[in-house]
Formats: C-alpha cells, sequence, structure tokens
C-alpha cells in the first residue's frame, strides 16, 4: 500500500482514487488518455458501448491499464442473464434465478463464477460488480426481477458466497449489490427514486442476511439508490447520500470493513439538478470509499475538482479521506501486478466460451 501511495503526491491525485468513472469510445486515444492523466480514477467501468470484440475488449482493458500510475479497478457488470454486458462476445447465460432454481445450483452456480472469473481476467478485467444479493422474483416491479437468486435470503447468501469464492479464484474480483436491498422497491433506481417501506426489523431479518453472512467475504459493496424511511427518516433521499444507512449500518451495525461503492450518480433516483461536486462529497461524507459517474465528464470533472479542494481546505474530513484511501489501496494490493496479467489467448478463451454454453444445458439436466 506504502508502494501506491507513494505514486499519489497531491491533493488531486488522491481525489482520483476516490472516483470510478465510465469513459466513451473502444480504443484510446489522446483526448481519452489526456483526461484520465488529469483525473486518474481509481476505477473504471466499461458498458456495452465500449466492447467490440475479444482481442479489442483486451487491447483496451490493456491500454486502460497502462494509462495510470496506480493501478485501476477495472470493472463491468457481467452478471449473467439480461445484465450481460459482453453479449455477442461471451455466449448466452442463464439468469441467476433460473439457475438457482435449477437441480443442483450450487453446481451451477459454482460453474458460473469459475468461467465468469477466468473469462474477465483473461480480458483484463479485475472487477465484476456481481453478485446480486437483492431479495425479488422475475416478476417483482423493481429492476431487479431475475437478476437475483430469488427472494429467500437465506439461499441468496449461500449462492453469492459460491459464486464469489469461484470467481476469485479464477482471477475477478466480486461486488455484492444494492445494499441495503433494492427488493422492495416497486420502481427502477435507473429511472427514479424507489421508496422501500419495509420496517427496520424486516429489512434486517431479511434484505441486509445475505450481507450479515458475506461481510467478510465481500471485496467491495456498492449501495443502492433508494429511500428507506424506517432507516433515514421521511425526507425522500438515496441511501447513497445517507450518513445512517453506509456508517450507520453498513459499517457499524453489519460490522463491513471492505470497500463501499456508490452505485452510478448519474442515475434517474439521484437529482441531477445538484452539482457533481456537492453529490459526490456528500455521499463520502455519508461514508462510501468511491463515487461513481458512468457517463459525463463534465460532471466527472466537477467532482474531481470538488473531491480535490475538498480535501486542502478540510472541507472532507482527513479522517474520512484516509479511510476510505486505506480500503481502496489495501483491496488494490490484491489485485494482479502491473504487466503479470496473462495475455488474451484466443484458443483459451474460445473454451471458456464453450463452457459458459454450457451452462444453458445444466438447467435441462
Amino acid at each position: 500500500m506504502t508502494e501506491w501511495r507513494n505514486l499519489l503526491p497531491s491533493q488531486e491525485d488522491l481525489a482520483g482514487q476516490l472516483l470510478f468513472i465510465g469513459v466513451e469510445g473502444t480504443a484510446m486515444n489522446p483526448d481519452l488518455r489526456r483526461r484520465l492523466e488529469a483525473v486518474r480514477p481509481g476505477g473504471i467501468i466499461l458498458f456495452a458501448r465500449n466492447l467490440q470484440d475479444a482481442p479489442q475488449v483486451a487491447a483496451f482493458c490493456r491500454d486502460l491499464h497502462s494509462a495510470l500510475p496506480v493501478p485501476p479497478f477495472l470493472a463491468i457488470d457481467q452478471e449473467g442473464g439480461r445484465v450481460s454486458r459482453l453479449k455477442g462476445i461471451l455466449p448466452p447465460i442463464p439468469a441467476n434465478l433460473s439457475l438457482a432454481r435449477a437441480a443442483g445450483p450450487d453446481a451451477l452456480v459454482r460453474d458460473h463464477g469459475r468461467q465468469t472469473g477466468r473469462a474477465l481476467a483473461l480480458l483484463g478485467f479485475n472487477l465484476n460488480f456481481a453478485p446480486v444479493l437483492d431479495l425479488s422474483e422475475a416478476e417483482s416491479p423493481n429492476g431487479i426481477g431475475d437478476r437475483a437468486y430469488g427472494a429467500d435470503p437465506e439461499v441468496v447468501g449461500r449462492l453469492a458466497r459460491v459464486f464469489l469464492e469461484a470467481q476469485a479464484a479464477a482471477g475477478a474480483l466480486g461486488c455484492g449489490k444494492h445494499f441495503p436491498g433494492l427488493g422492495g422497491g416497486r420502481v427502477d433506481s435507473h429511472l427514479d427514486l424507489p421508496r422501500i417501506d419495509r420496517s427496520a426489523e424486516e429489512i434486517w431479518r431479511e434484505d441486509l442476511l445475505p450481507y450479515r453472512r458475506l461481510h467478510d467475504a465481500l471485496p467491495m459493496v456498492m449501495v443502492g439508490h433508494a429511500h428507506y424511511p424506517a432507516l433515514q427518516g421521511s425526507e425522500p433521499r438515496p441511501a447513497t447520500l445517507s450518513r445512517e444507512v453506509v456508517t450507520g449500518i453498513l459499517r457499524a451495525k453489519v460490522g463491513y470493513r471492505g470497500v463501499a461503492l456508490t452505485d452510478d450518480l448519474e442515475m434517474g433516483a439521484v437529482d441531477q439538478h445538484r452539482p457533481a461536486g456537492e453529490v459526490a462529497l456528500e455521499a463520502l461524507e455519508a461514508g462510501n470509499d468511491l463515487v461513481m459517474f458512468c457517463k459525463s465528464w463534465e460532471r466527472i470533472e466537477e467532482a474531481h475538482r470538488a473531491i480535490a479542494r475538498a480535501l486542502k481546505t478540510g472541507g472532507l474530513s482527513p479522517a474520512r479521506a484516509d479511510a476510505a484511501l486505506s480500503r481502496i489501496l489495501s483491496l488494490k494490493e490484491r489485485l494482479p501486478r502491473p504487466g503479470s496479467a496473462p495475455a488474451f489467448d484466443p484458443g483459451s478463451f474460445a473454451e471458456i466460451c464453450r463452457s459458459l454454453g454450457r451452462l444453458e444445458e445444466g438447467l435441462r439436466a
């Protein structure tokens, strides 16, 4: 960790480590390199807009890694089912709910995790924003549906652990989402702010059970955008901006000591009329370690300037910033060392694709 700290000499460098960003394009170019060198983000997420085919993805990941002095988290949403950013590059993969309902679900989920980890590592990713820990059935109107392993928290916790361990052993870290749980919502947080009217006791007993069981196994937790009156009070605010939720429950009650990340702060559940810097600082003070902006360079750069300014003036408490940076850099110690990742091998990738394709057969066994 000391090695990485030595590469962060300025407040601007430190501010960058607290940002997780999305980028445009499918290849490195001078404008993207200039922007990355200015912000020096702690993490980068790629979407379908960035992905064409396996060799292109591997080359882009390699160039993104080499553009930054401190290795970034390089992430993707590769859950399986309908949230598969590598659709068309990897074969169709059953939804998590389908795997959970099949005969012998643990073996299927383990194979899903292992082959997903192998594929991501070979392409150059080191982090997958999966597994989903929300409690949901296919028809639930919450934006989650069959992305979840079901509505039984015991099943969700058990299968999520299987997936996490298999994926990590194959070379990619996981991230549990969306804390404290979107299962009780009735709108999609991509579009609007869900209000979840479960009691505090129901949330603790059901939605939070997977997090309580996995608090020592999750490298990262993504905090979701929903309002929980029983936890936050009546003012409608996303949990991502709530100290009561992130510090009071995730840290103090659940006992989580890993990296906490916001969901995308450019989603419809977050007021987009507020300055990005103001929202980013509120999320950090709530207890998040990383704040995510997935699209707009204007908002990314505004958030970066605001965080750097707050670090210089004490607007962001030094203790809060140091705790976040320590967790981020400690987790980065688990990433492959620069230059140690395997080169992309088409033969190995084809074999992984064949293995993932057999998951559909497993559902019919």
